[in-house]
């Protein structure tokens, strides 16, 4: 039996857990990423490592995993649906596990008209559904063609995506019971900025077994002085959040915000129905202990 993967550990221990989002670089130096781990590296249990976030051309997450790896981090591997199909997908997991990389984070992927290449063909031959199944499967030495896969089993720890905040609700919980159909081993929401918003996502699950990672996103100002609904992908600020960001003066802004933010993180943490908290930092690293 492979020893399990660092979050895999953590995800059994019980513990508070928390992940943080980075996005590889455009380009092929993987060196740039490493002022921004430095700053995280004590401080999480395991790094979320996107795969085109947002739609946008950057290095594929593979190498940005494995980099991890040799820095003592423990990565998880975003893979979407968007951009590959089921042959590239089964393949690209097995090169993962080959390389040590076993936690996967199953997505759809941000529609291809939000990045800066609209002009791309979308694939979706699978959907994030589809994809947990593959990974179930592989981790069964089983191809989604029905084949066998050599050797030792993949052993992945793998989760999806659950939008807590959605307006109708009952969609997304009918998604996420399929989801769960397929054990997954942990969930991570979109952003979320008060548990007030959660609530009906709730009462229709009020026990979900699975560990549950809420995303608290630490917001830029242009973003805030910017923001209109569907103008950045997954990002939804309820308007009375909103408004009292947008009341903050430019001076008083990042401390205030940081404070906010740093409250919701400690509201998550006594919240029984969450596992984690997962930090979507854009780029603002330096602030994370503050955070925690």
């Amino acid at each position: 039996m492979p020893t399990p993967s660092k979050f895999a550990q953590a995800l059994a221990s019980g513990s508070f857990l928390v992940t943080c989002e980075l996005d590889p670089p455009k380009g092929i130096d993987l060196s740039l990423l490493d002022d921004k781990l430095s700053k995280i590296k004590e401080v999480v249990n395991a790094v979320v490592v996107a795969d085109n976030p947002k739609g946008r051309m950057s290095m594929a997450p593979m190498a940005p995993c494995h980099y991890l790896l040799a820095q003592g981090l423990e990565p998880i591997m975003t893979l979407t649906c968007r951009d590959r199909n089921r042959l590239a997908l089964e393949s690209d997991l097995l090169a993962a596990a080959a390389l040590g990389i076993h936690n996967i984070l199953a997505v759809a992927g941000d529609y291809i008209t939000w990045g800066d290449h609209p002009e791309s063909a979308p694939v979706y031959d699978l959907d994030s559904v589809q994809l947990l199944w593959a990974l179930s499967l592989l981790n069964h030495n089983q191809d989604l063609a029905g084949q066998p896969v050599q050797g030792s089993a993949p052993n992945f720890i793998y989760g999806a995506t659950v939008t807590l905040t959605a307006k109708p609700v009952l969609p997304l919980v009918l998604k996420f019971k399929k989801k769960l159909t397929l054990d997954p081993h942990f969930f991570i929401s979109h952003p979320i900025f008060d548990l007030s918003s959660t609530e009906d996502f709730f009462k229709e699950l009020r026990e979900i077994k699975t560990p549950l990672l809420a995303s608290v996103c630490l917001l830029t100002e242009e973003q805030v002085r910017s923001y209109s609904p569907g103008r950045y992908p997954g990002l939804v600020i309820p308007m009375p959040i909103l408004e009292k960001f947008q009341s903050w003066k430019s001076g008083e802004f990042l401390p205030r915000l940081v404070e906010y933010t740093a409250g919701l993180i400690n509201a998550v943490r006594k919240d029984a129905r969450f596992r984690g908290v997962h930090l979507m930092l854009q780029d603002q690293e330096d602030k994370i202990r503050e955070l925690i």
